[in-house]
């Protein structure tokens, strides 16, 4: 209990020193050169949770975990299929438009990539750096992150003020791999409200609904950001 709790604590620290970086649109150009090979990655991700938000001191924190125990056992445990194809997704569609696509089956560790510390007036890099994972046959790579999936609840110390959403947050980015420049960057965050009752332990029919279909129309957000060029 006392790793999460440092855990949460470290994460809203490393949240407020973090430079935000702002949405980058996909240019046009992109869907007129289809010689190119892109490559499709996840990064690694946390499994489902309760999020919890609020004014909360570290002992609110313990008492409000431990009264949505039964809750947080079950999104940790809980299969969301529609996740684990993202990049088969991604790679589906680029391959109808025309385009070369190397899927990667290992998700991306980013713990163990740099930070990029190059800059250009008007230009947006990753943040991190994804160059040496060039190879002669990929060019540019697209890296979709989930951030959060599982439910979020609003609390005033130990007290919730509302009842859980689902939640879901996606980071997508496409970075040209000769020098890390950003062609494409957005952010997806949705919730969605779970019909009542929402307390089903162990069980939690309402809760699972609402998380597979906050995941479904999150997705097709998020993939639209993306794909505007048309299907040959």
């Amino acid at each position: 209990m006392k790793n999460i709790v440092f855990a949460g604590f470290l994460a809203l620290m490393l949240v407020g020193c973090a430079t935000v970086q702002q949405p980058v649109s996909l240019s046009p150009s992109f869907w007129e050169n289809r010689q190119q090979t892109v490559g499709v990655a996840v990064t690694t991700s946390t499994p489902p949770t309760a999020m919890m938000l609020g004014q909360q001191g570290l002992l609110d924190i313990v008492v409000n975990r431990a009264n949505a125990k039964s809750l947080i056992e079950f999104l940790e445990k809980m299969e969301i299929a529609r996740l684990k194809t993202i990049a088969k997704e991604f790679s589906d569609q680029l391959t109808a438009r025309g385009f070369n696509v190397k899927t990667i089956d290992e998700p991306i560790d980013v713990s163990k990539l740099e930070k990029f510390s190059g800059k250009s007036e008007g230009t947006s890099f990753a943040q991190l750096d994804f160059r040496k994972l060039k190879t002669d046959d990929m060019d540019k790579l697209i890296v979709i992150s989930v951030n959060r999936v599982g439910t979020v609840r609003n609390y005033y110390g130990f007290i919730p003020l509302d009842a859980p959403q689902a939640d879901l947050s996606l980071t997508g980015q496409m970075v040209d791999l000769s020098n890390n420049q950003l062609l494409w960057y957005t952010v997806e965050n949705k919730t969605m409200p779970i019909p009542e009752p929402w307390d089903q332990a162990p069980s939690f029919e309402n809760v699972a609904g609402a998380v597979l279909a906050n995941v479904d129309q999150g997705l097709e957000s998020f993939q639209q950001s993306f794909f505007a060029g048309p299907v040959q």
